[in-house]
């Protein structure tokens, strides 16, 4: 059976998640110290694509860098949050419990993606997402991250809602 081909770009779309601070520019956070195991709040998402339909799946993507002394780890912990009206926000729910992303071998300069999928359909319109970092060393590891939604699962023309 063939399939005809689809233009996926015009079903998806990305949207800032946050940061490593809350001023959605990443900053540096350092072991023990600023940003180490703080809860940062995400950006809000709306779900709803340029047709008027919701996003029905979506891939949280976290880009990371992190200066580690052997042995030393990076984590990280990711909550989700909804809001039918992008103010009043529900109980944050938790996608991923604290977990090392990265355990040094050596000390060195590491960078990696953490990637979460996340089914949408019976979500509100409103998204977004806690992130916390955690480095287990005491003063000299750092870190910084990003975060970026993808949304996806937007109707094909033709196709039923």
């Amino acid at each position: 059976m063939q399939f005809p081909m689809r233009d996926t770009a015009g079903h998806i779309k990305a949207a800032v998640a946050g940061s490593s601070t809350a001023s959605a520019a990443p900053s540096l956070i350092t072991a023990a110290g600023t940003g180490d195991a703080t809860k940062v709040t995400g950006e809000t998402i709306d779900r709803k694509g340029s047709s008027g339909s919701m996003a029905q799946s979506g891939v949280l993507v976290i880009p990371w860098q992190a200066a580690l002394t052997n042995t030393k780890t990076f984590a990280l912990a990711v909550e989700l949050q909804e809001s039918a009206d992008g103010s009043s926000w529900d109980t944050a729910e938790v996608v991923q419990a604290s977990t090392v992303v990265k355990t040094a071998g050596s000390t060195a300069t590491f960078h990696g993606v953490a990637e979460y999928s996340i089914l949408l359909s019976s979500r509100k319109r409103y998204i977004r997402f806690n992130i916390t970092p955690d480095l287990n060393a005491s003063g000299t590891d750092t870190a910084v991250y990003g975060a970026a939604f993808v949304l996806g699962g937007y109707p094909i023309s033709g196709d039923a809602v």
